[in-house]
């Protein structure tokens, strides 16, 4: 697209704006010289632009000037000044708002009327700061033990993967999934998301979470890490043949939970093995037996949706500012607000498969891409700058 800019995003463009400017309020005076439109317009170029303070300003700076648009730009240090003094909590529940204004379009345009599959899982952000009781521990890498960890659910169908909510995980509850699990989980059913199955990774393999999803009567789908009862399942399977679906239990002592192991041969070759067991995988589900015999062939290609949120993950990547602050308030807001911009991106490539009457199911591959998105988004935010309304 690319400046040949449509109606449709130019309504997109005024809606987020608009929306933006009425529900994320920045601390300012009277006497304040950079007003509210003035800090909003610098971090949604930021988060366009994946830019750190610094530089990103400079260039908008710049950028207006070439224009000959009339524009105030902040600082750096003046911008992430007033993001400092806004109130953690406060500044959450208005990026939460921001993010649920979206969804309610994306549900009126009919993104959840059919029953989808959905996908929870941790994303580690590497911390270089001193921690704090907001950052993990982990295993080394890129430099740090120290991680924020947030945990997200999101839609993973063809065309419409929208984050329904991203969430900080503090130390503390690190050890409380099955609780993590089960807020997420409301928060979809609370936007009208009826989930078709849901889908995690062996980080959620424990007692609690079984039970959770159990009790809560969601349809799982879960890997499974290859402990010593698992690979003698699958090793009983490699001998036999049989018991491709076999009932399993997880606990100990009286706080077992049953529940069904479904195991399935992995597209390698023996060339790059080096034992048996590596041909094989393992999931965890709480189908019926029949349910699970007669969907086993198409198991791993459900589980292979799961996938749609670790690109979900790179995808708002592109969308969020850098920076080395330690302060949590910016890091925060910098995070949920590319969830926001992501899930307008995805808003809006649904609207694109519409107009064009294309299914949505057989979108492999979003029709206007990141950077497309960002380009025209920033020419807008720049054009706007200026008297009267942007124009295609």
């Amino acid at each position: 697209m690319v400046h040949g800019i449509s109606r449709a995003f130019i309504w997109l463009f005024t809606f987020s704006v608009n929306l933006a400017s009425k529900t994320l309020r920045f601390p300012t005076r009277y006497n304040c010289l950079y007003g509210e439109k003035d800090l909003l317009k610098a971090l949604t170029y930021l988060s366009l632009e994946a830019e750190y303070a610094e530089g990103g300003l400079e260039a908008l700076t710049r950028r207006l000037r070439r224009h000959k648009k009339v524009g105030k730009v902040p600082n750096a240090d003046t911008f992430l000044y007033r993001l400092k003094k806004m109130d953690r909590n406060e500044a959450l529940s208005m990026l939460h708002r921001l993010n649920e204004e979206v969804l309610s379009a994306a549900r009126r345009k009919g993104a959840f009327r059919r029953r989808a599959a959905v996908a929870i899982d941790l994303i580690y952000t590497p911390y270089y700061g001193r921690p704090n009781h907001y950052v993990v521990p982990g295993k080394y890498k890129l430099g740090t033990n120290w991680f924020h960890c947030h945990a997200s659910i999101r839609l993973v169908e063809r065309g419409r993967r929208y984050t329904i909510k991203s969430r900080l995980v503090t130390w503390l509850e690190l050890n409380e999934k099955a609780k993590i699990v089960e807020e997420l989980l409301s928060e979809a059913r609370r936007h009208g998301v009826h989930t078709r199955l849901l889908l995690l990774d062996k980080g959620f393999y424990t007692r609690e979470v079984i039970e959770k999803l159990n009790t809560l009567r969601v349809r799982f789908l879960m890997a499974v890490p290859k402990n010593e009862r698992v690979k003698e399942a699958i090793l009983d399977y490699y001998r036999t043949g049989k018991g491709q679906v076999r009932p399993f239990s997880l606990g100990s002592g009286g706080e077992m939970v049953n529940f069904h192991l479904t195991i399935h041969r992995l597209r390698r070759t023996k060339r790059d093995l080096r034992n048996i067991l590596e041909l094989y995988g393992a999931f965890a589900t709480n189908l019926g037996l029949k349910e699970a015999l007669r969907a086993w062939h198409t198991l791993p290609e459900d589980y292979r949706r799961r996938w749609g949120i670790e690109t979900g993950f790179r995808v708002e990547k592109g969308f969020r500012p850098k920076t080395t602050s330690p302060n949590e308030t910016v890091r925060e807001i910098y995070h949920q607000y590319a969830v926001f911009l992501e899930n307008l991106w995805t808003l809006h490539n649904m609207g694109e498969a519409r107009r064009r009457k294309l299914p949505l199911d057989q979108m492999r591959r979003p029709l206007v891409k990141v950077k497309e998105f960002s380009l025209d988004f920033i020419h807008l935010l720049i054009v706007a700058s200026g008297p009267g309304p942007p124009q295609a």
